[in-house]
């Protein structure tokens, strides 16, 4: 009977280290795979560029009055797999939280001036996102926040002029 017990116990001690040792392999592999797709995605963005993307973060009140977003960090972004996910899961449904610190990925920022003008030169040719978070006061009062963006895409040594506005 004692042997019947240490063996059944000897057996779960045997499955609970297989089950743990398969899970252990299938999240490392998973996150290999999702490292390799970064590096594959984001390999043409890594070396120095010869375009040029500018243009004007603005935002356009219930009432018709224009905002400039001026002082306004401009990021753009390379359309990616992982960026492509955060516009789509906070940007797009009007969130306003910070893209994670992704220390494999790759972004530019620009300040933007008074009137909302910026200039992001010697881009890598491809598709980008520019985003800008803004605040502002609504005419009745109150404060909003939104993430203001906007998509691009340049070739090599072209300039491309950019609306952030949505």
């Amino acid at each position: 009977m004692a042997n019947a017990n240490l063996r059944r116990t000897s057996m779960c001690v045997g499955l609970m280290l297989a089950l743990l040792a398969a899970l252990a392999t299938a999240c490392s592999h998973h996150h290999r795979r999702q490292e390799t797709l970064n590096e594959r995605e984001y390999a043409t963005y890594r070396g120095a560029g010869t375009a040029m993307i500018s243009g004007q973060v603005t935002h356009t009140l219930s009432n018709g009055q224009v905002l400039y977003g001026s002082a306004c960090q401009v990021r753009l972004t390379p359309i990616t797999s992982e960026s492509s996910r955060y516009m789509s899961d906070v940007v797009m449904s009007g969130g306003t939280k910070p893209w994670k610190a992704d220390a494999d990925a790759i972004w530019w920022l620009e300040q933007a001036d008074d009137s909302g003008r910026f200039r992001f030169k010697e881009v890598p040719a491809g598709s980008y996102y520019l985003t800008c978070p803004v605040a502002w006061r609504e005419p009745g009062g109150g404060t909003r926040e939104r993430i203001l963006w906007a998509e691009a895409t340049v070739a090599a040594g072209d300039s491309v002029d950019v609306a952030v506005s949505r």
